[in-house]
């Protein structure tokens, strides 16, 4: 079996399970942040913490099932969520503080890491999948 069959028939399961352990992050960061949050005085933010949440959970899932079919686009895409959820961390509320912005902020970086070594490792997972594609190709044409 030669690399191209391989990677053909194996999907780019291991990114993909990163970017969806940024969604067990995620979804703890979320559960920590509402907590935190005094809801009668913050109602607008929480409703933004949560709507954000959910279109973030979304385009990450998405990308994560696209990424298995070794997606350079999704995979840039991963990376730029990536950097979103680590400049998330300046745009935490200044009533969080303590321990909850320790914890809130750790969430933060373990879906940030996540995501960058999940973006990485697919695209370079990407980059062997098109190598083996074209030489495949270029065999193909000289025989």
């Amino acid at each position: 079996m030669t690399l191209y069959e391989k990677l053909l028939y194996q999907p780019n399961a291991a990114p993909s399970r990163l970017a969806m352990l940024s969604l067990v992050f995620n979804t703890a960061q979320i559960i920590f942040s509402l907590n935190s949050i005094d809801v009668n005085a913050g109602g607008i933010r929480v409703a933004e913490i949560i709507l954000l949440n959910i279109v973030l959970s979304f385009a990450v899932f998405v990308a994560a099932t696209e990424v298995k079919r070794y997606s350079v686009p999704w995979s840039w895409g991963i990376f730029g969520i990536a950097v979103f959820q680590a400049l998330r961390i300046a745009m935490m509320p200044a009533s969080i503080s303590g321990v909850a912005w320790a914890g809130i902020s750790g969430l933060f970086a373990a879906s940030a890491a996540s995501l960058f070594a999940a973006s990485l490792w697919s695209l370079a997972q990407c980059r062997r999948y098109r190598i083996a594609q074209n030489a495949r190709k270029e065999a193909s044409c000289h025989s």
